[in-house]
């Protein structure tokens, strides 16, 4: 029997290597070698920096109807007018929204972000064929124990959206920021891994 325990489920997102152009790669590792970090190549530090995400869910799933009243006796009605809830007709693959938010934290003068967002100049002002775009990301979900036991696949996808940079001198402190930068993609896969090929027995203690 499955029991809920404290520790949490996680999730490890890896961006690919191609989703930094290689002479924007070329340009920001030699940055992070000067750093003298124990992380050398700007994908593995962009990948490092990320902390949230949220992916999938849907709405919309349902049609609300109004029905006519039914009339009783002359004080009223027998059964008054009430609203019916009916599945949507639509096809449920379009009810997901296909949006993908990445939560990325702030580190060593905003290099991250602007990796980022050199990235997305590049990509849509040169790659115009979509030739070396990523073309799918990789949500790996793990269980309890650190195993992978299943895979969120998204096909093609593409930036939409960042968040503005944000530089504020009235706080006192300084704060640990983050920014979001937001995917759209065309579909999506769910793979879910047999035991043996995750290293997971099953069992929830």
């Amino acid at each position: 029997m499955l029991a809920l325990k404290g520790r949490q489920d996680g999730f490890k997102l890896i961006l690919p290597k191609e989703f930094i152009p290689e002479h924007i790669n070329e340009k920001y590792s030699k940055i992070l070698r000067e750093q003298r970090g124990f992380i050398s190549t700007p994908i593995d530090f962009l990948n490092e920096t990320i902390q949230k995400i949220e992916v999938l869910g849907f709405n919309n799933a349902t049609v609300v109807q109004s029905s006519r009243g039914v009339p009783g006796s002359a004080s009223g009605f027998a059964y008054p007018a009430n609203d019916l809830s009916w599945r949507s007709p639509a096809n449920p693959m379009a009810l997901i929204d296909k949006t993908l938010n990445v939560q990325f934290k702030h580190t060593l003068g905003y290099l991250n972000y602007f990796m980022i967002f050199e990235s997305f100049l590049y990509h849509y002002s040169r790659d115009q064929k979509y030739k070396n775009m990523p073309k799918q990301l990789t949500i790996d979900l793990l269980n309890e124990k650190g195993s992978v036991y299943a895979k969120i696949v998204l096909d093609k996808p593409l930036i939409d959206g960042i968040d503005m940079l944000s530089f504020d001198y009235t706080k006192p402190i300084a704060e640990s920021q983050t920014f979001q930068v937001i995917f759209k993609y065309s579909a999506f896969d769910y793979q879910f891994i047999q035991a043996e090929e995750s290293n997971w027995n099953g069992e929830v203690e």
